[in-house]
């Protein structure tokens, strides 16, 4: 089941904790910053 984003939206305005799949489709909108680490270009 696919999350709303209405959900993920009151869940992150509230402080409360993200499943794996509403964190990627927030990541996904741009409603929170990825994780991922970045490359360093030498």
């Amino acid at each position: 089941m696919v999350a709303k984003l209405s959900t993920i939206k009151r869940k992150i305005k509230n402080g409360e904790k993200l499943g794996f799949s509403e964190r990627a489709r927030a990541v996904n909108k741009g409603l929170l910053p990825s994780k991922m680490k970045k490359k360093k270009k030498c």
